[in-house]
């Protein structure tokens, strides 16, 4: 009887078309042309490329991986780099203009596609998205609900404190912005 050989074990490797795509940790789409997720790996940039990236931001206030430097720029990809510090209590808070200015970035359509992405893709990314669905009109249950799903057992109050007052103003072009947020009801 004939058993395939297991992996590693004189088996072939994979032809490139038939190699396995794997998404970076806590992807998602956030709304059409708008993606999250935690710090790409070398094994999900293939998913990346399928995606049609023109942006991707990375909120975090540690340096970008080399890798991933590359990645970016032998793709011709966007790339925004913002020091966002975590929320931490008692006294540490997220700069809510700089989170407006972030927000008008994933904003503006000239920008889609795009990924935005922390270290893990659950705080920093939590927080923008929740303030995202906050500009969508979501109930704040909803937001929660969301956010604790990517946060598992990692929910930080302050970043739900955060979601919740944030209501500084994003500045967003409206012959750019998204017609999701642009039809919203006043």
């Amino acid at each position: 009887m004939f058993s395939p050989a297991a992996p590693g074990r004189g088996a072939p490797p994979a032809p490139a078309e038939h190699q396995l795509i794997v998404p970076p940790l806590n992807f998602a789409m956030i709304a059409p042309g708008i993606y999250r997720s935690g710090f790409p790996n070398p094994r999900s940039h293939p998913f990346l490329l399928k995606l049609g990236l023109r942006t991707i931001i990375y909120v975090f206030d540690g340096d970008c991986q080399p890798y991933h430097q590359e990645f970016i720029r032998s793709n011709s990809i966007n790339y925004q780099h913002f020091r966002v510090a975590a929320n931490k209590e008692p006294f540490e808070e997220m700069d809510h203009p700089l989170v407006a200015q972030i927000l008008a970035e994933v904003l503006d359509t000239r920008n889609h596609p795009l990924l935005i992405h922390c270290n893990r893709g659950i705080r920093r990314v939590g927080c923008l998205v929740g303030c995202i669905r906050k500009l969508q009109g979501w109930a704040m249950t909803a937001i929660f609900d969301e956010y604790q799903h990517f946060s598992g057992t990692k929910i930080r109050i302050s970043d739900q404190e955060f979601i919740e007052v944030f209501k500084h103003p994003v500045l967003i072009n409206p012959k750019f912005g998204p017609a999701w947020l642009t039809d919203q009801p006043e």
